[in-house]
């Protein structure tokens, strides 16, 4: 037997293996896809609760003192304005 004739043997295993590395290569390119989807959606639910632990902190602890300055800064713009109209 000379090569020709071993190529001829081997090219059944050839398709063989081209379906079995087509296939794996389908099954690994959709859990990349869901790989990548979950990792999205693990970065929004983390943004989200930082995003909340953020406002709650500054719900309880800092709101009625920033809402305090601003209305006093607002009141000088508005005194400033009203002084300068008459």
């Amino acid at each position: 037997m000379n090569l020709i004739n071993y190529a001829q043997l081997i090219e059944p295993m050839q398709d063989q293996f081209a379906r079995i590395y087509s296939t794996m290569s389908g099954i690994i390119g959709v859990l990349l896809v869901l790989w990548i989807l979950n990792f999205i959606a693990g970065l929004i639910h983390r943004t989200y609760m930082i995003g909340r632990a953020f406002g709650s902190f500054y719900r309880n602890y800092l709101h009625k003192y920033i809402k305090a300055i601003t209305l006093q800064v607002l009141s000088l713009f508005r005194i400033r304005r009203f002084q300068s109209s008459v």
